[in-house]
């Protein structure tokens, strides 16, 4: 199936949860926010949420400064 990673297209095997979406093609991700359609989801919920075609996952780095 169809998503979108960072505004790339990509295709992942259908039942594909976003840790492993995140651990395949994003290894470490410490200090990093995810967002699907838009909204963030909470890093305890990445192993259980499912992916669907046609979403739209955005990895943010966080930036500490001032």
């Amino acid at each position: 199936m169809e998503i979108t990673l960072n505004g790339t297209a990509l295709t992942v095997a259908p039942g594909t949860s976003l840790a492993q979406l995140l651990q395949e093609h994003h290894g470490a991700l410490n200090g990093a926010a995810v967002a699907v359609n838009g909204a963030i989801v909470p890093r305890s919920e990445w192993p259980n949420y499912t992916l669907a075609a046609g979403m739209a996952v955005d990895v943010f780095s966080l930036v500490a400064g001032g």
